[in-house]
């Protein structure tokens, strides 16, 4: 109780007034003790890791650029600041701001192009241009040899044609392990320029013997670690860093929404390469040597990726807490046994096997409601991660992302609603019951609602209407009496999802009028599933023209802007299974599904999403279509599957049963 008190503490207004005590604690610390304090050096090497994590973190964490050379902007933003205060008369801190700026103009060339459109013809001219400036230096230095800044004809060719390589390589292009190696690839030839470069010393490197005190790096890595924090927790709340953990989550889906993903990548990229070149020159300053060796080491890399990986991915105090746990192992544990780096490397292990989440992974449990804390706790993960029982914790960890949380398949009928007392209904309005408990639990802030009885002929239609009311009498059984309504739209979703749908060759468009006709479908099943109404909706129509790609194209499109606006949602089909219908006047008593052949190709098609077994449904679709007719061609499963990525998660069939002769269930899909 007390740890999750401490942990709440953290959060919201009393989380700010924390931050803003703690900072003032920092400012007056080099003011309390001495300024050549062992514990003075040790703060400031907190903050200068901390905004290496910080900077790795927002390509990895953020943007999901998975990299390995890091080291590279290290290097160049070290040796850049070295080569400044050097040979020329500046002062150490005029220097300094040359790192993050040579380390910037190297990521830069790195990014080009930053567009896609005409990204090939770009390249090219760059190339041309490139080989043409090189010619011309070739011609100028045969005249004046003393305009040579490379002092070697070797190291100058070699660094000229490793220039344009990276010009013309696209990098931000490449995905996953590819790029996690291309970075690394970039570093080691980086660094082999470097090691025979006379300029910067060869391999004995530079010097930067400057008369700079302890209280000056500390105040100055304060500074860059608050500013650094500032932006990324500013940038992480703004429209673009949300765009940015699309581009994360599902590429093709961010940018079939329109998301510029080659600019989004560039930027996180830029500002990562800068925050890191001005560490590393605060850290040059404070070793005072630097040799190719050093700057270029991979060993960086592993540093990084672990502190950001022990404090929490994807976090921003992830990297804080980092900092301080490898500053303690490596500079406090390892010289007191001697062995710092074999601790790190077993606490590493464990970190990875019992905090896969990092240390914020506890804080992010601790702040969970009980009922979700027990299924979430690292140990209970790894237990089930042995077992191989893991569907549940992959639901666990969905829960608080931006994006899908959740997702059922449900009846697209109103008499659950209307005769919920009937004994023959009963498991399928307690299921309904346990769906409402399910999102009670998790308070999604939509609930997106696709429904195969709203129907749209020539656009796509989405409700856009901020809040609808009144009664309702449905067509079909107007003797069962009213449905009472009171519904609240998203509507900054719904206009968010129409602009995506027109961007990518969709005719859509915003019902936004008093009056408009709602289905019964939509509103008995969120009288069942949100009773209290407190869950705003989006209602998604069914257009009797779009086939089934077509219409898991628009989940998919729909989920991503809810991520991209960093909503969580729990997404819900409404449409039956088979779809033959009594024509004749019978009892409620007395309801059943309308043949055998379509009872068995319910249970059939329940098994088989139940079992995950994606490829064997999706073979067997067509026949469930043609022989049970299947309920609008199952188009509402083709949403779900575009909302969910393709994928099934924890799928679960809660009630299966009829409705007047069609078949129906209650399903979770995630």
């Amino acid at each position: 109780m007390i740890l999750k008190t401490l942990t709440d503490s953290f959060y919201g207004r009393r989380g700010a007034i924390w931050a803003l005590v703690i900072v003032v604690l920092l400012v007056l610390v080099p003011a309390t003790v001495p300024g050549d304090s062992y514990l003075l050096h040790l703060m400031f090497s907190v903050f200068v890791f901390a905004t290496l994590g910080l900077a790795w973190n927002l390509m990895a964490g953020y943007a999901g650029l998975l990299t390995f050379g890091q080291q590279v902007f290290i290097g160049i933003g070290g040796f850049a600041q070295a080569i400044v205060y050097y040979y020329t008369p500046a002062s150490i801190w005029t220097a300094w701001p040359v790192a993050g700026l040579a380390s910037l103009l190297f990521a830069w060339l790195l990014c080009l192009p930053l567009r896609e459109r005409g990204a090939r013809q770009r390249a090219r001219n760059g190339v041309v241009i490139a080989v043409l400036l090189w010619l011309a230096y070739e011609w100028l230095i045969a005249y004046s040899p003393a305009a040579d800044v490379f002092g070697s004809d070797y190291v100058r060719r070699v660094a000229i044609l490793l220039l344009i390589f990276l010009g013309a390589l696209p990098l931000l292009k490449l995905q996953g392990a590819y790029f996690a190696i291309a970075t690394w690839l970039i570093a080691e030839s980086v660094a082999t320029v470097f090691n025979e470069w006379r300029v910067v010393g060869a391999g004995g490197g530079m010097q930067l013997k400057s008369d700079v005190s302890g209280a000056e790096l500390y105040y100055v890595a304060l500074a860059l670690l608050l500013v650094s924090t500032a932006l990324i927790w500013r940038w992480m709340r703004s429209p673009y860093g949300l765009a940015l953990t699309a581009v994360r989550d599902d590429e093709e889906a961010a940018r079939s929404s329109g998301v510029d993903v080659g600019k989004v990548k560039a930027a996180v990229f830029l500002t990562s390469a800068t925050l890191t070149g001005l560490a590393s020159g605060l850290y040059f300053m404070d070793v005072v040597i630097i040799t190719p060796p050093s700057a270029f080491s991979i060993s960086w890399a592993a540093i990084i990726v672990f502190i950001v990986v022990a404090g929490g991915m994807g976090t921003i105090a992830g990297p804080l807490i980092g900092a301080v746990i490898y500053i303690f192992i490596d500079r406090i544990l390892g010289a007191a046994a001697g062995q710092g780096q074999l601790m790190l490397g077993v606490l590493s292990i464990l970190l990875m096997l019992l905090l896969p989440r990092g240390l914020m992974g506890i804080v992010h449990d601790l702040r969970m409601p009980h009922h979700r804390r027990r299924s979430a706790s690292p140990l209970r993960r790894w237990r089930r991660w042995l077992l191989g029982d893991s569907a549940d914790d992959d639901r666990a960890a969905l829960a608080d992302q931006p994006g899908v949380v959740a997702a059922y398949l449900l009846p697209a009928s109103p008499l659950l609603l209307l005769r919920n007392d009937e004994a023959r209904y009963r498991e399928l309005v307690d299921a309904m019951k346990r769906v409402a408990d399910d999102l009670d639990e998790l308070k999604p802030d939509t609930l997106l609602i696709y429904s195969t009885r709203w129907y749209a002929v020539l656009d796509q239609l989405w409700q856009g209407r901020a809040r609808m009311a009144g009664l309702h009498v449905d067509e079909n059984w107007h003797e069962l009496g009213e449905m009472r309504y009171d519904i609240t739209t998203d509507v900054s979703l719904a206009r968010a999802c129409v602009r995506a749908a027109q961007r990518a060759g969709i005719a859509s468009k915003l019902v936004d009028y008093a009056g408009f006709p709602l289905d019964s479908a939509t509103l008995a099943a969120n009288a069942l599933v949100n009773p209290d109404g407190t869950l705003p909706t989006l209602i998604v129509a069914n257009n009797l023209y779009y086939d089934f790609e077509r219409t898991r194209a628009l989940g998919e499109l729909t989920a991503a802007q809810a991520a991209i606006q960093g909503k969580r949602v729990a997404v819900i089909a409404l449409g039956g299974l088979s779809g033959s219908e009594f024509r004749d006047r019978r009892e409620f008593a007395d309801d059943a599904i309308a043949s055998a052949i379509e009872d068995e190709w319910n249970r059939r098609v329940l098994k088989l999403i139940e079992r995950r077994d994606l490829d064997e449904l999706l073979r067997q679709l067509p026949d469930f279509i043609a022989q049970a007719r299947a309920d609008m061609g199952f188009k509402h499963l083709a949403f779900l599957l575009g909302a969910l990525g393709g994928r099934l998660g924890a799928a679960q069939v809660y009630a299966y049963g009829p409705q007047y002769g069609s078949g129906a269930a209650v399903v979770r899909l995630l």
